[in-house]
């Protein structure tokens, strides 16, 4: 009961971080999933990174489709870009996730580690590259969503602390860099999952609660929660100070990678 509880928990979080930021839930539900995980030890320990990346990715199908639904009713996702760049982010994402299979658990930490204190620190310190308005090639569009694709989904992310910088880069506008990236993170998740359910599918010692390298247990309950939630962070997107959020969300993100810090080094 305990671990359904901080399932839900997660997945409020999740949708509502999601609908707020656009970053997708994975930044929430990868630190919070190591650590239920470790605790009750319900996979074992050579497993818990690549079935905290899958349930991650597969929880954001629902999360991200609840947000980017939210998203287009206010008009802030721009999908010519989604057109250009879903298809390459789906051959990244599953590059990545079969990819995760070669490389150790520990390895995984260490990539979640940096990518967390980096996200943080640009949170924290509103780094953002100098906004453009210019037209980018739909070739740069296609080349960054392949790499983007295959980085998230090697990590458990939805791809939104990435797609955010970027598309406020190219397009100028914040409000609907959020909104595109929560379209362009469904694309992203939906392949991700997939790719873990396949090469998680034929490993013989993980529980029965497991499909391939997802916990299904876990992604009812995160899914449930987030979708339910994720509206409510795209309202509150539109009426809360954003900035002060992003750097209490960016304290915890320090918090999270410290604990990561630990485990890894222990």
């Amino acid at each position: 009961m305990i671990s359904i509880g901080i399932f839900l928990f997660c997945g409020i979080l999740s949708g509502i971080f999601s609908g707020l930021l656009g970053i997708g839930g994975g930044l929430v539900i990868v630190p919070l999933l190591i650590l239920v995980f470790e605790t009750t030890g319900q996979i074992p320990a050579h497993h818990i990174m690549h079935v905290v990346v899958a349930t991650s990715l597969s929880a954001s199908i629902f999360t991200s489709f609840s947000s980017a639904y939210a998203q287009t009713k206010r008009q802030c996702v721009l999908w010519d870009i989604v057109k250009i760049m879903s298809p390459f982010i789906i051959l990244g994402t599953l590059l990545g996730a079969s990819l995760a299979n070669l490389f150790s658990a520990n390895f995984m930490r260490w990539i979640l580690l940096l990518f967390l204190f980096s996200v943080a620190t640009q949170m924290f310190f509103d780094i953002y590259p100098h906004s453009t308005a210019k037209n980018f090639s739909p070739a740069a569009y296609r080349i960054t969503s392949f790499i983007i694709g295959a980085f998230s989904s090697f990590v458990g992310l939805a791809g939104g602390s990435i797609f955010v910088p970027f598309l406020r880069y190219t397009t100028g506008d914040l409000r609907k860099a959020i909104g595109t990236s929560s379209a362009l993170a469904w694309s992203l998740a939906l392949a991700g999952g997939i790719g873990f359910l396949v090469s998680g599918w034929h490993v013989t010692d993980l529980p029965p609660v497991t499909l391939g390298y997802i916990h299904i247990q876990a992604l009812f309950c995160i899914a449930f929660a987030s979708m339910l939630f994720a509206p409510l962070g795209v309202k509150l997107s539109h009426a809360l100070p954003v900035q002060f959020l992003k750097k209490l969300f960016a304290l915890l993100l320090y918090a999270s990678a410290v604990r990561t810090l630990i485990t890894v080094l222990s």
